[in-house]
């Protein structure tokens, strides 16, 4: 027997032995905890994607909501879980992105403390106001702003959330003035919306667009480079004066760090399949959020690209986070 051979037997038995150590995945119920409130987008693709999960791979997906801390939360009980793909975490650009350049300290490392699985999708912002209010279009808005300068208040899903920096960044290139009134979630912010007990909110469309349909609320703008297929009506907040204003919201899903490679493909390999499907890609377009899932490699360098941009957005918006 030759060297050549012989070290070709050696890496043979090596991968064997490797295989043989692995314990199969999945074996046990796996936990998908939504950093946010039953109800919003996160929540209506954490239910779709925990369906197709348990389908695919033969065991029970439980959704858990741990809304707080602008995705904190929830971030650090993955974060600290065993690493064995068991525990998943779906989140906005907040604990992954946006929450290191607002926090003195955070209770987790987003750089080292997690094992990106796959983005799942974007949610776009509409720029949203009770149906009763009288204005129809963002210069509108801004007037009225002017005029009432010690009534406007906004909500937001929560501080430092998408909805809250854009707002900010919209009140930073407008000069508008507004107060801000935090919410745990686009639910309860909604909720005193439509009560009319503060003016306006930056919404993702999952929950807001059928309200919106519905006529009672008004869609004043969406916070898009080019109008949403699914509201081709409803102009951007660029269109209207703003130029370059853009923010996107997305969610995908992450792991505890060190969780092994193979266990973080086949879910990826899961998830993608799941929202690739017709009935997913239709259902959620209706709602104005483009699914997107890609492998962990790629949802990687989408999180390093997102905390370059919204470090800038935080920077720009002047906010900040104990």
């Amino acid at each position: 027997m030759n060297k050549f051979v012989a070290l070709i037997l050696v890496a043979l038995s090596l991968c064997e032995t490797a295989l043989a150590q692995t314990p199969a995945f999945p074996v046990k119920t796996i936990r998908l905890v939504v950093a946010y409130p039953p109800g919003g987008t996160a929540d209506v693709l954490s239910r779709t994607i925990a369906e197709g999960l348990s389908q695919r791979l033969g065991q029970r997906v439980v959704v858990e909501n741990k809304p707080g801390a602008n995705g904190n939360i929830a971030a650090d009980l993955v974060a600290k879980s065993p690493a064995d793909g068991y525990t998943l975490l779906m989140t906005a650009p907040g604990p992954l992105a946006v929450n290191a350049n607002l926090y003195a300290t955070l209770p987790f490392d987003p750089a080292t403390a997690f094992a990106p699985v796959s983005l799942a999708g974007v949610a776009p912002l509409l720029l949203v106001v009770p149906a009763s209010l009288p204005v129809r279009n963002l210069k509108e808005l801004l007037d009225y702003a002017k005029a009432n300068p010690y009534k406007v208040t906004f909500a937001s899903q929560g501080n430092a959330s998408s909805g809250h920096l854009t707002m900010e960044l919209l009140k930073v290139r407008t000069g508008m003035q507004a107060a801000h009134v935090p919410y745990k979630g686009s639910a309860p912010a909604l909720n005193d919306l439509l009560a009319g007990h503060v003016t306006m909110m930056f919404d993702n469309t999952t929950s807001s667009l059928p309200l919106v349909r519905g006529g009672t609320l008004r869609a004043i703008a969406v916070a898009e480079e080019k109008r949403l297929i699914a509201t081709p009506d409803i102009p951007t907040v660029a269109e209207q004066g703003v130029l370059g204003f853009v923010a996107t919201p997305w969610f995908g899903i992450v792991t505890t760090a060190g969780t092994p490679g193979a266990v973080v493909d086949k879910l990826s390999a899961a998830i993608n399949e799941t929202l690739r499907t017709p009935a997913a890609q239709a259902r959620f377009l209706e709602m104005g959020v483009e699914l997107r899932p890609n492998s962990p490699q790629a949802f990687e360098r989408y999180i390093s690209a997102e905390t370059v941009k919204w470090k800038e957005v935080v920077r720009v918006s002047g906010a900040k986070l104990d």
